[in-house]
């Protein structure tokens, strides 16, 4: 009989240490989970830091090349400039004025690539205010208002009154290419989405299209000056666009969504939140 009940004791010991085992078990398998996200979380930002790295020296090296081309090319174009007023003047009135005014007009656009060209190559030093995104982002849309309607794309907007610290027209600038690139991927059509995030330390800024969405192959290039997919594109809006957010320490994120079209994220730091040029390296998405 005693037997017995030591056998029973020694039974109900083994079973509770077994329950025991299998509690300490789950803890320890939901550690190796919590574990096992918690690398995976920071591996995939370490590789965003690392292609946000290698992005950053080809701009610097296209940089460098670009702000030698622009000075080799802009003293014998303000040449050209000149006589080219100069020989629009003495035409005025003829039948080749027409000719004239669309040489001197050619000049004038490739003046203007030169200065978009200048304008990644050198740091820019924004002149910072407090801006009201929802203002910035409205007289945006009003500008592309015609070419929206148009095309029948249907707008829908949730951008709330939210201050950001930031200089209006070069933020007006980022607004207008990312939007414009928005509209024109869309020919025949569809919704355009304009919202906010918040995140910790950052405010987002989502513009959504329903396009053919981002090439895979192209993810990586797209911010890289003088890339484009369109025909007659000069390939420097997006960089232009990558370089006046990191003036603003911030940064733009792109990707394909999983139904339709791509979405542009623009991050800005909350105000008062401390940051170095760079944006990413400090923000938390």
């Amino acid at each position: 009989m005693e037997e017995a009940v030591k056998l029973n004791e020694a039974f109900h010991s083994f079973t509770r240490a077994s329950k025991s085992l299998e509690v300490y078990y789950e803890k320890l398998s939901d550690k190796v989970r919590y574990l096992t996200a918690e690398v995976e979380r920071k591996n995939a930002q370490l590789k965003e830091l690392q292609d946000h790295h290698k992005r950053n020296l080809r701009l610097i090296a296209m940089g460098e090349m670009a702000a030698s081309i622009v000075h080799e090319i802009r003293s014998p174009l303000c040449s050209i400039e000149l006589f080219s007023s100069m020989l629009s003047n003495d035409l005025k009135g003829t039948e080749h004025s027409e000719m004239a005014n669309g040489i001197s007009t050619g000049i004038k656009s490739l003046n203007n690539i030169l200065t978009n060209m200048l304008f990644f190559a050198k740091p820019q030093k924004p002149s910072l205010k407090d801006v009201h995104l929802h203002n910035a982002v409205e007289e945006s849309l009003k500008i592309l208002a015609p070419l929206i309607d148009i095309r029948g794309i249907t707008l829908s907007k949730d951008v709330p009154d939210e201050i950001i610290s930031g200089d209006t027209e070069l933020l007006k600038q980022v607004l207008m290419n990312i939007l414009l690139n928005a509209v024109q991927v869309m020919p025949g059509g569809g919704e355009l989405k304009v919202y906010t995030e918040e995140g910790e330390n950052y405010f987002a800024l989502a513009v959504c299209d329903e396009g053919n969405g981002i090439d895979i192959d192209n993810m990586e290039k797209m911010f890289d000056p003088f890339f484009s997919t369109k025909d007659k594109g000069t390939g420097l809006g997006l960089t232009i666009a990558h370089k006046i957010m990191q003036c603003h320490n911030g940064f733009i994120k792109a990707e394909r969504n999983e139904d339709r079209g791509s979405t542009f994220r623009l991050y800005f730091p909350k105000k008062g939140v401390a940051d170095e040029p760079g944006g990413n390296k400090q923000l938390k998405n």
